[in-house]
């Protein structure tokens, strides 16, 4: 442990030293009010990181019962009494329960065990996207071969066929992962379903900016499309 320089002081409720010393005398060296509160400390600060994913014993027989279901299971029914996976992630958790390795179940299994949260604000960000994106391919298939050559020759190769490309794959994940969710499991912007999303090239700032810019568009928009005018502002954002 490292010496302790810093003093300070605090006030507690009768109830909360109550919880205190309720939690120290179940301790096995019943630690003092100071020495328990640093331990609480340090309990909460661990429960807050990465690596702080921890049961407490309540949780563990849960975990543990859950498991012991999943078993049996596995092992009664016909079609997944071989397989392998099923069996390996419940030893898995069996174990990890067992020793108190929780840092195993974040190595092998990131998809559950995690501290990531969306952003909320680039969750809107890109339903604003796939929003303008909407208008504009919708637009663009209605326009005849004359005012699709005029977009063109307007906006170079952004204004042959423009496409949503999605988000890059490895420096715009989230915005990639927010994207496929909204569109194949939320089922929301069906117009992009089945497609990859993987840009393969930075795109959220540009189309960031394009979607600000469609904002002030819509709102004179009513029921009409996209004007070819409309259009050729947008596609020119960089």
């Amino acid at each position: 442990m490292s010496p302790m320089s810093e003093r300070l002081e605090l006030r507690l409720d009768e109830e909360t030293i109550r919880r205190v010393d309720v939690w120290r005398s179940n301790e096995g060296d019943i630690p003092s009010r100071s020495e328990a509160i640093r331990r609480l400390i340090d309990v909460g600060l661990a429960d807050n990181t990465k690596e702080g994913f921890r049961l407490n014993n309540t949780d563990k027989l849960v975990v543990w019962m859950l498991s012991e279901i999943m078993k049996n299971q596995i092992k009664t029914r016909k079609e997944k009494k071989d397989d392998p996976y099923d069996m390996k992630t419940v030893n898995l958790i069996q174990e990890a329960v067992y020793g108190g390795h929780f840092w195993a179940l974040g190595w092998e299994m990131p998809g559950v065990i995690h501290d990531h949260v969306d952003d909320r604000r680039k969750v809107s960000t890109v339903v604003n996207i796939l929003d303008a994106w909407s208008f504009i391919e919708g637009a663009y298939e209605d326009y005849d071969a004359k005012t699709r050559a005029t977009i063109e020759k307007q906006v170079g190769f952004r204004g042959k066929n423009p496409t949503f490309l999605g988000f890059d794959g490895n420096n715009e994940t989230e915005y990639l992962s927010i994207a496929r969710f909204l569109v194949e499991t939320l089922g929301r912007f069906q117009r992009f379903k089945g497609r990859e999303f993987n840009s393969h090239l930075p795109t959220a700032s540009r189309y960031s900016r394009m979607a600000r810019l469609f904002e002030d568009i819509r709102k004179k928009l009513g029921d009409r499309r996209l004007s070819p005018t409309e259009m050729i502002e947008l596609l020119k954002v960089e």
